[in-house]
């Protein structure tokens, strides 16, 4: 895995933004990294279509969102204190949020996580993704560490040490899915987590069967369940050589499960891949990623 050297947060300073700042700066601190607090300009903060609106005057608007901004960085600095994490600031403008936070991203180089809450002021509710991190983890260039509020914290909010005890690894044997394998091991062996690794066997049964009382695929394939440990040992084993390593399989919604596993084990982080063999290229990053990250009862770096 390539050496993390910037950690960047994205933030509007609302509220559930900022309940990813005790991540960033645990990030930053965890690899030796700077931490960049980034604020993104954009002139639509409203509806312009409601009747209240006025399109203001550009000089004056970004003037003021830049002295609100300086003003709600310092609180920002006051709360990191003497953590040990070098910090700086930056605001920048653009056409959206997402946009700006990218642009910045390809010509600050050198980002290796970012850090951010799944909705900002215009999140809708727990049942959507935000569309800046839904933007930002299916183009972002590096890992995406996704929280939201609430959830399963894995830093304790009274100490804000870090306390990651397991980690859970949806793998569909996909490239882009055993590709995140270097990345889980890195942040496992900081911590000394131990790994789930997960197959949901999620295969419809065409309704012919049903009359003749077939409604599991492990019923046509009783010995399915053990191929597939079989197949998640081979693909990844050797590589999490060294850490405590599960392997679970269970038949089922891959979504559902993953959640219910996750509240089961009371598992501390999530790690997947951004797509994998139900993604849709550029246009949709993973369909599984992104609702996993909709039900997750835990923060979800996704890679």
């Amino acid at each position: 895995m390539p050496e993390i050297r910037k950690v960047l947060f994205p933030t509007d300073f609302s509220e559930l933004s900022t309940h990813a700042l005790p991540y960033a700066i645990k990030m930053a601190k965890t690899y030796g990294a700077e931490m960049i607090m980034l604020h993104a300009i954009t002139l639509h903060e409203h509806d312009p279509n409601d009747p209240g609106y006025r399109f203001p005057s550009l000089l004056s608007y970004c003037d003021d969102v830049r002295r609100v901004a300086d003003e709600a960085f310092q609180a920002y600095f006051e709360e990191i204190g003497d953590s040990g994490v070098t910090v700086r600031k930056a605001i920048v403008q653009g056409i959206s949020p997402y946009a700006a936070i990218l642009d910045y991203m390809k010509e600050e180089g050198d980002i290796g996580l970012v850090v951010m809450s799944t909705h900002g002021r215009s999140g809708l509710s727990h049942v959507l993704l935000g569309s800046v991190a839904e933007n930002i983890i299916r183009y972002s260039s590096c890992p995406v560490l996704v929280v939201k509020r609430p959830e399963h914290e894995f830093i304790d909010p009274d100490t804000n040490e870090i306390h990651l005890k397991k980690v859970l690894y949806p793998i569909d044997f996909s490239k882009e899915s055993v590709g995140v394998v270097e990345f889980l091991k890195t942040v496992a062996e900081k911590h000394g987590a131990e790994v789930i690794v997960f197959h949901a066997v999620d295969v419809e049964i065409p309704p012919v069967y049903y009359t003749a009382g077939i409604e599991s695929i492990l019923q046509l394939d009783p010995k399915l369940n053990e191929r597939v440990e079989r197949k998640m040992r081979e693909l990844v084993g050797e590589k999490l050589e060294g850490l405590t390593v599960r392997y679970e399989v269970a038949e089922g919604r891959a979504v559902l499960l993953i959640r219910e596993l996750a509240l089961k084990e009371e598992v501390d982080l999530i790690v997947m891949g951004s797509a994998g063999s139900h993604g849709i290229g550029d246009f949709l990053f993973g369909s599984t990623a992104s609702r996993v990250i909709q039900k997750a009862v835990c923060p979800v770096f996704v890679v």
